[in-house]
Parts: C-alpha cells; structure tokens; sequence
C-alpha cells in the first residue's frame, strides 16, 4: 500500500502490522522530502506547542521533517463508556496548524493499544490522514497474510496446504505475525526456487516446538490412537494446569467434531450438509481440512468410544477445578484409548 497523505495514525496491538505502517510511511516520508527526513520524536507528556513547532519548522540538515507523536494524549486509548464528543480549544488549535503542514514534512501518531475511534479529535483528523489500525491477529484473519507473503516470494498453497493452515492456526490464542513469517522465510528457503507450489508435506515442519504445533501433532496422533506418538507430548501439554484446561478444551472440540461427522454419516447425511453442520459446530471456522481430516480418522473409533471418551475428559476437567484429580490423571484416560 502507499501511503499519499502527509499525516498518518498508527495504533493496534500487532507489533508487525504497527511496524510496518512505520516503516512505509518513513519511506513515503523520504520520498516527498527528496531525501532522508529528519526525524523528531516525542512521548505522550510533550507539549502541543512544542510538536506544532517541529512539523512546521525547518530542518537544518534535511530537505523534511517527520514528526512522530507517540501515544498523543488527544487520541486516548478505548476505556469503556462514551467517548468524547467535543474538542477543546488546544485540540481545535492543533488540528488547524495540522492543516498548514508542508509538503516537505509529515507527521505520525504512533499508539500502542486500542485508540478510541469515536473521539472528537480522531474524527476530525482522520479526514487528513492514512490510518493503520494494527487489530491482533487471529486465525480467522491470519490467512491473508500467510498468503501475500508467499506471493511476495513467488510461492503459493495449495488448497490442502491452506486447509491444513488453518486448522493448525485454529490450536493458537495469539498469533505473531512476526514468527509466522520467520518460519515462513525457513520455508521459502527449503522449497526449490523451481517450484512455485506449497502442499502439506512442505508445511508439516513448521512452527516445530510450539505448543500449538505440539497440540496439532498431538491429537493427529491422538485420533489415530497411536499411543507410542501420542505419549511423548502429555507432560509438554498437560502437566500445569492452566495449559491443562486450554489443551483438553482443543480436545474436546476436535471429539465433538469427529463424534458428529459419525453420527451425520450415519444419517446418510451428504458431504455439502456435512460441512454445514461440522462448521457450525466449529463456531463458523472453516471445517474443510478438518472434514478431509475425519474422514481419515472416523474408522478408529466408534460412537460409543467417542461419547464415553468426551465424558471422561470433561469430568477430569471438572475434578481438577474441584481440586479432586491432578493434570497427570490424563495420561492413564490417553492410554486407555490408545492401541
């Protein structure tokens, strides 16, 4: 994207998006200085008068400024309750003195957090700036990215590759950006510049060391009741208790998936009434790796097994919230549907 407006908001919580909306405004910056702009930056208690003085004023050893605001107290963070309707007297100067910048210098907000849209001041000055809003992100909007860097590196997934992806990111709370591409870059490097396309089999090393990718690993294993693979992650994935609840609460899900897709074949249901029904289990991620997944995994288990399994999880869950069992209780309920 390029940045045309000589102002620009930068705020979220996703420290890649963040610096990179830094990093192409500077450039753009650059650009319309004709060389390197002279930098100035100030914290949250600097005085309006001083930061107006910065952006208007010329530099000695520069064609252009870029004044960079961090955490300007006129665009507070979202606090809950009303925001604020009215613009007071030194907020209305700013903006007017805003509107008088070069075209030689340029100004940046820069907060960490998420800012209060709904402000007065923000409003007014979003008509004259390019905004980055930096949301953390999730598996649901993870994709994207994954794919316009491959692009940027010639490469792109299949769709198995992005069905799988997208189950392995549905194991994860918080996704950094950051690592991802870290381990996307180690991929572009092992797939032969001749080949354009990702598949699986490219992917599966991935993330390695994770607890997501040992809890993707782990019930892939796990479905497949093979114990002698299963075994080696319980302690990694079980032995505190907050991680205990988190990992089982994955469990869980996956049986419920699989223990439907049973039941729905069963009924005869059809492949297209299958993944309807499977997705909204899944609270509307996309369930088509996980369907492809199933029906690799649905000759281990009957239904019974599946429903007697899921109680059992469920009420370990509730005897350690209860202080009557220990994570470790879980490896004995794993053998027991391991072959």
């Amino acid at each position: 994207m390029e940045y045309k407006k000589h102002i620009m908001i930068i705020y979220g919580t996703e420290p890649y998006v963040m610096e990179d909306g830094r990093r192409r405004f500077l450039a753009a910056a650059n650009k319309r200085a004709g060389g390197e702009a002279e930098v100035q930056s100030f914290q949250k208690d600097a005085v309006a008068a001083t930061v107006v003085e910065s952006f208007q004023g010329a530099s000695l050893f520069s064609s252009g400024t870029v004044t960079i605001w961090y955490d300007c107290p006129f665009l507070p963070l979202k606090r809950g309750g009303r925001s604020r309707s009215k613009l007071t007297k030194e907020e209305q100067w700013f903006l007017d003195e805003a509107r008088r910048l070069s075209d030689e210098n340029s100004l940046l907000f820069y907060t960490k957090g998420k800012m209060d849209t709904g402000s007065a001041f923000f409003k007014a000055l979003k008509p004259m700036a390019d905004v980055v809003a930096a949301e953390a992100v999730t598996e649901k909007t993870v994709m994207p990215y994954v794919t316009d860097y491959l692009k940027g590196k010639g490469k792109r997934l299949t769709s198995r590759a992005v069905a799988y992806l997208r189950a392995l990111f549905q194991t994860w709370g918080d996704i950094s950006l950051l690592y991802v591409f870290s381990e996307l870059e180690k991929l572009c490097i092992t797939v032969p510049d001749s080949r354009q396309t990702v598949d699986v089999p490219d992917l599966q090393d991935l993330f390695a060391g994770t607890m997501e990718k040992n809890l993707f690993t782990f019930m892939d294993e796990f479905l497949r009741r093979n114990g002698d693979k299963t075994l080696p992650f319980l302690e990694g994935l079980f032995s505190r208790q907050d991680a205990f609840l988190k990992n089982t609460g994955y469990m869980l899900s996956r049986l419920r998936l699989l223990l439907a897709y049973k039941e729905l074949r069963r009924a005869h249901a059809g492949q297209h009434q299958c993944e309807q029904i499977l997705q909204t289990i899944n609270k509307g991620r996309s369930v088509k790796y996980v369907l492809y997944h199933l029906q690799k995994v649905a000759s281990y288990w009957k239904i019974e097994e599946l429903e007697s399994c899921i109680c059992q999880i469920f009420t370990l869950q509730l005897h350690i919230r209860r202080g009557m069992a220990s994570p470790e209780d879980i490896g004995p309920l794993i053998c027991l549907y391991c072959r």
